[in-house]
């Protein structure tokens, strides 16, 4: 459970377990759920149907304090329904699925977050894996509590730079030594950065300076501007 220390627009400042959000963690270490891995792009009713194997391995499992994951596929109802029976379960970490494909479907990515966050309790946490450090504050904006650092780890066995700006192939930007350790440092400065703009009521000029030089948070961006303007406006504090 997250306890709410203070809101810049969406994004939430607070604590889980002492540690600041939004927060870091080795996903390594996480301690998850059982669930039914499903894919991205599949039929309704299969997703449907693997969902609710998902939640039902859910309501047997013993320790709540481990992440349960949100499973519906594209499908924003079903990850929705999800989301809110794992809650009703006891569950307080919820982890979204599929985070790579939705990644490279942000209307989806939008959609499916949003409708999430608006539809269970505050005190929720909702985690995001593998994201990419330069769409990290927009990810908070969005009102997403956890990252991970398998990005940081992926990156560098695939021998690129991960900046809070961009992603480098090494082969062309050979800036560091040791591509792991730097891809942690700046994961590590990028959540300190976040945390920072939000303690400022500054995160939306942060999110528009990272659409300069990413083109995904770019997009994320504008069709979060053009179709999602209520939510923002909802949180966002009028002078």
């Amino acid at each position: 459970m997250i306890k709410i220390k203070s809101h810049d627009g969406p994004a939430r400042l607070g604590k889980i377990d002492e540690e600041i959000t939004p927060m870091l963690i080795d996903y390594k270490k996480i301690e998850k759920v059982k669930n039914i891995a499903t894919p991205f792009k599949i039929q309704k009713e299969i997703a449907q149907e693997n969902t609710e194997k998902t939640i039902e391995l859910a309501k047997i499992e013993e320790n709540k304090e481990k992440i349960a994951v949100i499973q519906g596929s594209q499908y924003t109802d079903i990850r929705i329904n999800c989301a809110r029976q794992l809650e009703e379960e006891g569950y307080t970490k919820l982890m979204f699925a599929n985070t790579d494909e939705l990644l490279r479907n942000p209307k989806d990515l939008l959609d499916i977050i949003i409708q999430t966050r608006e539809n269970i309790k505050p005190t929720t946490a909702l985690y995001f894996p593998f994201a990419p450090t330069p769409i990290i504050p927009i990810l908070t904006y969005l009102g997403i509590d956890i990252f991970d650092n398998s990005r940081a780890i992926y990156e560098a066995k695939n021998n690129n730079l991960m900046t809070t700006d961009n992603i480098y192939p090494y082969e062309l930007y050979q800036i560091t030594d040791n591509l792991e350790e730097e891809n942690m440092t700046q994961l590590k400065f990028a959540i300190k950065e976040v945390q920072e703009n939000i303690k400022n009521k500054t995160l939306r000029n942060l999110t528009e300076q990272k659409a300069t030089t990413s083109p995904m948070a770019m997009t994320l961006h504008r069709l979060l501007d053009k179709n999602h303007y209520e939510y923002l406006l909802k949180y966002t504090q009028l002078y």
